[in-house]
């Protein structure tokens, strides 16, 4: 590391002395002062030259001072020469007019760019479909470190839990998540959700959020279907390296509590350390004649050291390649990301029943977390032609130990806690495709075509969890371990293992056709079909120490029980008879298969009437399968659902003019229930003290299970769209859905207290409506009206979403429910607004964001027990970068200014309202400051 800083600080001193100059600037049109992409700037008797960007933007670099004479060719423009005078980094802006004496029509083939501001907002403004994003460009001016950070900046969305988006008050299971042109495996064992914070920002190129449904989407969403992109062909042969450390307050500089690690831990992943021993059989059985030798096969793991928690690290590579065989051009983009994080929280936990509090926890969460990700995108471009073979591979690694005591309120509790929680979790995530786009010479025929597939891995080994506890108040009593003669895999020295393996294979494509009927008028047609094969395998293994009280004396129980938690399963405690044993209790119904076919087929027009009027129209056909495999009690059960749907939509735009428009969009679709929701399984949190029941496994909600209905869902869209320049725009827009059988995650009442447990059901009917207003300006009026030259470096974005929504149920169904109350995620408000500066000469940039969403349910509660929700965060972030000497940028950024608090809490009123004053603390924690100073190199 510190020959790496020096050779960084030597290649920066010594570039200072070689620094040659550069040329760069913008190109408009010089009677609408639009961007031009794709001018040629060239430089007489040299070969030095550049084209301009979708912003009208171009650079050429390594120029030496002197005096040039510079040329500016375009079709359909006229041919621009002009004499300049570089000295160091120099920038001009030009324009250009149009050359009424050439043909009108007039083809220009470029690559397609669309990683920058205006890319982005010229694909909205092309999009027939109502549709919000985020660039590359504008990600870079951030300190998002992750696709979770930076999704949440798009108007209407949210993030939960750090890693599961929110589009439109829509829980996660409502919206859908691509990459690139396949669909993003879940990367849950609990929930229908794709985990955001697996993807690195730097990776990113664009991401877009659908909003209104269209023929060739997936009919399954309902909040916003969320496409990441990948940088695919680059624009030149380019190495980024990028270093970054960080600072958190209240976290950074604590004492971390840490179990000894893997030696790939470093990696994201365990080496096998964590393993269930190989002498252990696939089921212990409590008559096993080996059963002293299996138990101590198992390794004491139980102790932890403590040490400062470590600042952050992350790094960053990319390398791009871009070259030509005759008429053949090839790209190729491969990077890396790896982040090395650690936070040390202290947790404030309460419970309560009705207005009295039953638990008060202070919770120690120590928390290592590696994630790596790489990446290879190669694209091979001639004539009409584009293949595409994407690479994504994702890994992340996460070590925590969370240590809980228990301080009870006066008269509540005779018992003091000391429990602990020790684990690791490992998710990895592979994606491919290979993709092609064909057009015919003429431009009128289209097709384009995806294969791809997903591989998700999650392992979950070796999660250990024990409590202790003493006599409340009482100083000379001393803690028990609550080991007993049963396993109790949650408070009695538990051991438990979980995998999860889901692969995805699916092709996707899609033929247009420009019909022309004479020179008058055209239209296109489009059809295409997606076939996608899910499959999905979930294991579980739950194991604890047990301790036979009959064959056990007392002063040799009293002195196994009384060990602390480093010591109480060491080897001479545990094996013998007399001593701890390691039983299991791991049921048939502890494991399920899924497989998923959809089978999707769709048609569309996209029609314009007259010069202002388009109409994109049509249908899709859904053929879906789901098959579980599974267990309730000892008996097998293989549902297997069939659902055929028709998915009608239409989305229509008015254009104004070449500035304004309005959208209007009708469309039906669909949620389904996910493999873990419906499969008869059963999850314990020890974080949440909470245990989690697929529907189908029988509860006292539901005594027999629950067949999960598919939710289907109407959707309405409206939306005014002005684009006063390149790269500004202001939407205005609202929406209203209407949903039949909506799934939401419930409490099953009457499981306070230790046995809280949540399940999934079928709401009766609900709907939501809310508006959406978004904002991109540059601030440069302001120098007009002042008379100064600032303000033009300025950008303001801003956007805003309210909504509201009302949940029916079906009382006489589902025992205890609430009849009426708003959908589970659903947020009064979300407000995002921010600043960014932007000044080339000066190679200086920033930006000042804010973020804050309104209180939203988390989950739906019953008579018995209230429902819980999450209260408003607000997140204020500042960051500011400089370059030096043209491949050197240094930046400093802080997040979360304001300090603020996570908290969640209890609707104990009632009232369908979360706020702090009036309901009750569930669990609370600050996550802190967030300071980080970074170092990126492009060469």
């Amino acid at each position: 590391m510190q020959k790496a800083l020096h050779l960084i600080f030597f290649l920066l001193f010594t570039s200072i002395f070689s620094y040659a100059g550069n040329i760069s600037g913008v190109i408009k049109d010089a009677g609408t002062s639009t961007p031009l992409t794709g001018v040629m700037v060239t430089l007489k008797n040299s070969t030095k030259g550049a084209a301009s960007d979708v912003d009208g933007k171009f650079i050429i670099e390594d120029v030496p001072d002197g005096k040039y004479e510079l040329t500016l060719s375009y079709i359909g423009y006229k041919k621009t020469i002009t004499q300049i005078t570089v000295k160091g980094a120099t920038t001009f802006d030009f324009t250009m007019e149009a050359d009424k004496s050439q043909l009108k029509e007039v083809t220009v083939k470029t690559n397609k760019i669309t990683h920058t501001e205006s890319a982005v907002v010229l694909e909205m403004r092309k999009s027939a479909t109502i549709v919000s994003g985020i660039s590359a460009a504008q990600i870079s001016k951030t300190m998002d470190r992750n696709a979770a950070d930076v999704v949440k900046r798009i108007p209407g969305v949210t993030i939960q839990e750090d890693r599961f988006i929110t589009v439109r008050g829509l829980s996660d299971r409502y919206n859908s998540v691509w990459l690139n042109d396949a669909s993003a495996p879940s990367s849950e064992a609990d929930k229908k959700s794709f985990s955001f914070d697996m993807i690195p920002s730097g990776l990113i190129d664009r991401i877009l959020v659908f909003k209104t449904p269209s023929p060739d989407l997936p009919g399954d969403f309902a909040g916003g279907m969320v496409k990441i992109y990948t940088t695919s062909m680059p624009e030149k042969n380019q190495l980024t390296v990028g270093l970054s450390s960080s600072y958190r307050s209240g976290s950074t500089g604590t004492d971390f509590n840490f179990n000894k690690p893997s030696p790939t831990d470093w990696m994201g992943f365990d080496n096998g350390m964590r393993n269930i021993p190989s002498a252990v059989p696939s089921f212990i059985d409590a008559a096993d004649p080996n059963k002293n030798a299996i138990t101590k096969s198992f390794p004491n793991d139980w102790g932890f050291n403590t040490k400062a928690t470590p600042m952050d690290f992350r790094g960053s590579l990319t390398l791009q390649n871009v070259f030509k065989l005759k008429k053949v051009k090839i790209g190729n983009t491969f990077g890396v990301a790896y982040s090395n994080t650690n936070t040390n929280y202290s947790v404030s936990r309460q419970e309560w029943q009705d207005t009295a509090i039953q638990y008060n926890y202070k919770d120690q969460r120590s928390e290592n977390k590696v994630n790596v990700g790489l990446m290879d995108n190669l694209a091979v471009v001639w004539g009409n032609n584009k293949i595409e073979f994407k690479n994504l591979y994702s890994q992340l690694g996460k070590s925590y130990i969370t240590m809980r005591t228990n301080q009870p309120y006066p008269g509540l509790s005779t018992q003091d806690e000391l429990s602990y929680a020790m684990g690791y979790e490992s998710r990895a995530s592979y994606n491919t495709q290979l993709g092609g786009t064909h057009k015919s010479k003429n431009d009128n025929t289209k097709y384009t075509w995806t294969l791809g597939y997903n591989d998700m891995f999650k392992n979950m080994p070796d999660l250990r969890r024990i409590r202790y506890n003493k006599s409340a108040g009482d100083p000379d009593s001393m803690y028990v371990a609550q080991v007993a003669g049963v396993v109790d895999p949650v408070n009695g020295g538990g051991k438990y293992y979980a995998r999860l393996s889901e692969h995805t294979y699916s092709f996707n494509h899609m033929i247009t056709q420009k019909v022309n009927i004479g020179n008058a008028y055209s239209f296109e047609v489009n059809a295409g079909n997606f076939l996608e094969y899910k499959q999905r395998e979930f294991s579980q293994r739950l194991m604890g120490y047990t301790l036979n009280v009959l064959q056990t004396p007392p002063d040799q129980r009293y002195y196994l029980l009384h060990q602390d938690v480093g010591s109480i399963f060491s080897d001479q405690n545990v094996g013998d008879v007399g001593k701890f044993q390691m039983s299991e209790i791991t049921a048939p119904s502890d494991k399920y298969e899924g497989k998923n076919t959809l089978i999707a087929s769709f048609v569309s027009l996209k029609l314009p009437i007259g010069d202002k009027i388009n109409i994109l129209g049509g249908g899709r056909y859904e053929y879906n399968k789901q098959e579980i495999n599974g267990y309730v009690n000892l008996d097998t059960i293989h549902p297997s659902i069939v659902t055929k749907y028709f998915l009608p939509s239409a989305n229509a735009t008015y254009n104004f003019n070449t500035k304004s428009l309005i959208r209007a969009a009708y469309g039906k679709t669909l949620n389904r229930p996910e493999f873990r929701e419906a499969a008869p399984i059963y999850f314990y949190d020890f974080d949440q003290r909470a245990g989690i029941y697929g529907a189908l496994f029988p509860h006292s909600f539901a005594e027999k299970g629950d067949t999960l209905k598919v939710a289907q869902v109407q959707n309405f869209d409206v939306r005014w769209e002005w684009y006063p320049s390149a790269g500004e725009m202001i939407h205005i827009g609202g929406f209203y859905k209407s949903f039949k059988d909506p799934i939401q995650q419930i409490v099953i009442p009457g499981s306070g207290s230790d046995s809280k447990a949540y399940t999934f059901a079928n709401g009766k009917s609900a709907y939501m409506y809310g508006v959406e207003i978004d904002v991109r300006k540059n601030l440069g009026f302001f120098d007009d009206k002042f008379g100064t030259n600032v303000f033009k470096n300025f950008v303001f974005v801003g956007n805003l979403s309210l909504s509201k929504s009302e949940l029916s149920l079906d009382s006489q169904r589902i025992k205890k429910i609430i009849p009426k109350t708003t959908m589970q995620g659903q947020s009064p408000y979300i407000v995002n607004t921010g600043f960014f500066y932007q000044n080339e000469k000066a190679a200086l940039q920033g930006s000042l964001l804010y973020n804050v969403f309104g209180p939203r349910m988390s989950s739906l509660g019953t008579t018995d027990d209230p429902s819980e929700g999450e209260l408003p965060f607000q997140s204020l972030d500042f960051s500011i970068s400089k370059t030096f000497a043209r491949y050197y940028n240094i930046s400093f950024g802080v997040q979360n200014l304001l300090d603020q608090s996570v908290r969640y809490v209890q609707d104990i009123n009632r009232d369908n309202k979360f706020d702090k004053n009036n309901d009750r603390n569930l669990y609370s924690y600050k996550p802190g400051r967030y300071f980080t100073l970074g170092v990126k190199i492009k060469i």
